[in-house]
């Protein structure tokens, strides 16, 4: 458990430059796209190659990867792992290749037929940003390989230049161009493909190292067993993870619909909610799956799932604070961060309608990266595929039926209303399974942090009213002071009534805290 927290840790901080590098992005983004038809339609275009790299990168492919391929090492040596991982390699790759024709060859088809501007921008920024979906998806399983060999440092230092190259592109370039939005966009898709490149590259030179770099040879591609055993494991979780991302593909369609402005507004409220799931909730999940899989082929499942529980526990005493504090302060974070530019009012207020009801969900976010490693790392890719389609179907219905009366805010509560039911079904099929679990333990354990997150939050509500009326620092940007203030506050009263209601989770934090000091010096 101290390793999965330590490496959790080191993870975590590297993602949390890369985060802030992201909102930087997005903020200059913000300020030169704005947050209505240009941005719409970049990010429906940017969300395309992403789909797959979710499905095919970071998603099913990686999680199956990572128990077959620490079986193999630990079985029969790293020899026939890096055949199985060459065979997977070459056919993804021949896979990747006709879905970017197809994709770019149907938006090039169907743009005649398309009258919208919104929509027209997206289908001409399609092709040119497609080739990304083969780089980022190598690279996605390159990291899961890598993953497996306890690497995980390397992958998310890496992961920080896609966001180097478009911030430099962004600010550098873009103003010039824009009194030619499909020039511009394309020059940023253009900037993502270098910025693949050279990642996929490095990755490639470290698995080198390893002795795991594929081998494309005839050989290694009629591996039809190889092939066959992750086939076998890989269809749930593909299925699953397809409908996922159709999901997503879908919504963000439905936002496309709605107008210039909803699209925008789900990708800006999807940058912030994201931000604690990607420092806390995907970390805990990457560094969990190979602890959790080591455990479960020693046949050690009772410590398997103490160790999941503990960082259940763990991911809850972060999320769920940090949900109510977003949840608050959402409009000011938004304001904050994008207000300004092509950023106005209305776009704030669009933004505001979906980002209000995602902050509510982010528990439900991170614990489904743990929760359904509960079931990858034992090689059960079925239960988690079947749950996450019918939640899928549901969420689709959910979001038609809320998307009129509350346009994209709909979109995203019928989001969260589904991920929070994913999890419970999980975790009760997983108690079914495996029968005494500390399940309600966990409840009550999160019940207790909702109640201290709902005071912290009235303390940081009261606290950033009173600022209010106090004159601001002007060398900081408008509304720092207050949100400073009452993040303070929130801090100070959620501190003390962890230490009155002893919450063990933080006594953990502070320990971590001292021990790095103390290597340290």
């Amino acid at each position: 458990m101290k390793g999965i927290f330590r490496n959790t840790v080191v993870l975590s901080l590297t993602t949390f430059l890369s985060r802030v590098l992201g909102l930087l992005r997005d903020l200059l983004l913000s300020r030169f796209l704005g947050g209505g038809l240009l941005m719409s339609a970049w990010s429906y275009a940017w969300m395309i190659p992403n789909m797959f790299r979710r499905i095919l990168g970071e998603g099913a492919l990686g999680t199956v990867l990572i128990p077959i391929l620490t079986d193999t090492l630990e079985k029969q040596g790293t020899d026939s792992a890096r055949k199985k991982f060459s065979t997977v390699m070459i056919w993804l790759f021949f896979l990747l290749t006709a879905i970017t024709v197809v994709f770019s060859g149907v938006a090039l088809i169907i743009d005649d037929f398309i009258p919208s501007e919104r929509w027209k921008l997206a289908l001409f920024t399609l092709p040119v940003i497609m080739p990304y979906c083969i780089l980022i998806c190598c690279v996605g399983v390159f990291t899961s390989v890598l993953n497996t060999f306890r690497i995980f440092q390397i992958p998310a230092v890496l992961s920080l230049l896609p966001n180097f190259f478009m911030i430099g592109v962004v600010y550098f370039f873009l103003p010039g161009l824009m009194d030619t939005p499909v020039k511009a966009l394309r020059t940023i898709s253009v900037a993502m493909l270098i910025s693949g490149v050279i990642e996929l590259v490095v990755l490639a030179i470290v698995l080198k190292m390893k002795g795991m770099l594929p081998e494309f040879s005839r050989k290694n591609m009629l591996n039809f067993s190889a092939l066959g055993e992750i086939w076998q494991k890989l269809l749930p979780g593909l299925i699953g993870a397809s409908a996922l991302q159709i999901g997503s593909l879908v919504d963000g369609s439905l936002a496309m619909y709605v107008g210039d402005y909803a699209n925008a507004a789900v990708y800006y409220s999807n940058r912030l909610v994201y931000l604690p799931i990607g420092l806390f909730g995907v970390a805990f999940g990457t560094v969990s799956l190979p602890v959790l899989s080591k455990f479960v082929s020693e046949n050690r499942m009772k410590s398997m799932l103490i160790t999941s529980f503990e960082s259940i526990r763990q991911l809850l005493f972060i999320a769920i604070p940090m949900s109510v504090l977003m949840v608050m302060f959402s409009k000011e974070l938004l304001a904050l961060l994008f207000l300004g530019g092509k950023f106005d009012n209305t776009a704030l207020n669009e933004a505001h309608r979906a980002m209000f009801w995602y902050a509510l969900g982010i528990p439900f976010f991170c614990l489904t990266k743990l929760s359904v490693n509960t079931f990858y790392c034992r090689k059960d890719m079925k239960i988690p595929a079947t749950v996450s389609i019918c939640c899928i179907v549901l969420n689709l219905i959910l979001s038609a039926i809320l998307l009129h009366p509350m346009k994209q805010g709909g979109i995203t509560l019928a989001t969260t209303l589904t991920s929070a039911l994913n999890n419970i079904v999980l975790l009760w099929i997983l108690k079914k399974q495996l029968g005494r679990m500390p399940l309600i333990g966990t409840i009550k354990f999160a019940a207790i942090i909702i109640f201290i997150s709902g005071i912290s939050g009235v303390a940081a509500f009261f606290s950033h009213k009173w600022i209010l009326g106090h004159p601001e620092y002007h060398f900081l940007p408008r509304g720092t002071v207050p949100l400073l203030i009452a993040g303070c506050a929130f801090f100070i009263v959620f501190v003390v009534l962890c230490f009155i209601f002893r919450i063990h989770e933080l006594r953990k934090v502070f320990q971590q805290v001292k021990n790095k000091l103390c290597r340290k010096k």
